[in-house]
């Protein structure tokens, strides 16, 4: 009896393991698959990103117009008539503006492959309660859509501002492109193309405007030489360059060098504002995007805090709640208005 007893109980401890091991040995395969499937596509790691970041947030974007805080808001306006569905803008102005204000032209960050116009709302809503109309747009994501199809994409964004953004106070004459972190590329690469006749010869883009209209670059947080940017050891560069490329061995695409900002500046590139933070790995190709310009005889104002004891990651400017951070947006500003048209310097910005 006693022995038939231990044995009863070996069985069911033997069950309970053959339970614990099932699920493991599954989430085994499962990991195993997806370190293989990650080998031969970008799709996988940037799923695994995706789905961890809408874990860790909400997304605040709403599709209907609002006023908050004397900002009035229009969601999910198209900019593009024969386009993707990405190709939509978020529009925020002073909902007690009477005359027309500088436009600022956003485009998200995300590594090319996450974001949306809804991540800068707070940011947008701050810029706007300072006197301007700020325009936040989506763009196509990789690696569903590549490269250089959100350069496409902003200069379309910039065409209809041309024609529509005096609805919302905006004055067309006085546009500011600004970005952060993999927008703040897109942004830049866009700049270089509406003042560089050969990059955008290259490219075979029209510009939508003048150059003579984009006042000024607002550049936070991004990568501007894609030759070297790996190197930097920011997190997952090589699977977002993978994806936004279109090809897995980018660093053999011909159109890189395109696609580096600090190869395609020129004299005639719009004054810059440059800022990134001093814990951010990016931060030094801010700061080479910001000698090449100065070499060019660019206008060029940076902020780097090099002697900050306080540490500032990647994308420091949207935590407002720090001293940095405030910094940036007054810095920010101060930049808007010094080089905005002169028709607009007599108004008050708070």
């Amino acid at each position: 009896m006693q022995t038939g007893h231990k044995t009863k109980r070996a069985g069911r401890i033997g069950l309970k393991r053959k339970r614990y091991w099932i699920p493991i040995s599954l989430l085994i395969l499962i990991i195993g698959f997806v370190g293989i499937g990650a080998q031969f596509t970008p799709k996988i790691t940037v799923f695994l990103l995706k789905s961890g970041l809408e874990l860790a947030s909400s997304n605040t974007n709403s599709k209907h117009t609002n006023e908050s805080e004397g900002v009035t808001r229009v969601t999910d306006v198209a900019y593009a008539d024969e386009g993707r569905r990405s190709s939509t803008v978020d529009i925020y102005y002073p909902s007690a503006a009477t005359e027309p204000l500088p436009v600022i032209l956003w485009v998200h960050g995300g590594g090319w492959v996450m974001g949306d116009k809804g991540d800068i709302a707070d940011y947008a809503v701050q810029l706007s309660q300072r006197g301007y109309v700020v325009v936040s747009m989506n763009y196509a994501l990789a690696p569903d859509t590549t490269y250089p199809v959100p350069v496409m994409q902003t200069n379309q964004a910039l065409s209809y501002i041309k024609n529509h953004v005096s609805q919302y106070q905006g004055d067309p004459n006085n546009l500011f492109l600004a970005g952060n972190s993999a927008g703040a590329q897109i942004a830049s690469q866009t700049a270089a193309l509406l003042t560089n006749p050969n990059l955008a010869k290259q490219m075979n883009i029209t510009p939508a405007v003048e150059p003579e209209k984009i006042r000024g670059t607002l550049l936070f947080c991004g990568p501007y030489n894609l030759r070297t940017v790996e190197s930097t050891g920011f997190p997952f560069m090589r699977t977002f360059l993978w994806s936004y490329t279109g090809s897995k061995a980018y660093e053999e695409d011909p159109r890189l060098d395109e696609m580096s900002t600090v190869l395609q500046v020129t004299a005639g590139y719009p004054p810059a504002f440059i800022t990134s933070g001093n814990d951010d790995p990016l931060t030094v190709q801010s700061m080479e995007l910001a000698e090449v310009l100065k070499r060019r005889g660019v206008t060029t104002e940076t902020l780097f805090f090099p002697t900050s004891t306080e540490k500032l990651g990647h994308d420091y400017q949207f935590d407002l709640g720090t001293k940095a951070a405030q910094q940036a947006l007054q810095s920010s500003v101060q930049f808007i208005q010094d080089h905005k048209s002169k028709e607009l310097k007599g108004q008050i910005v708070r």
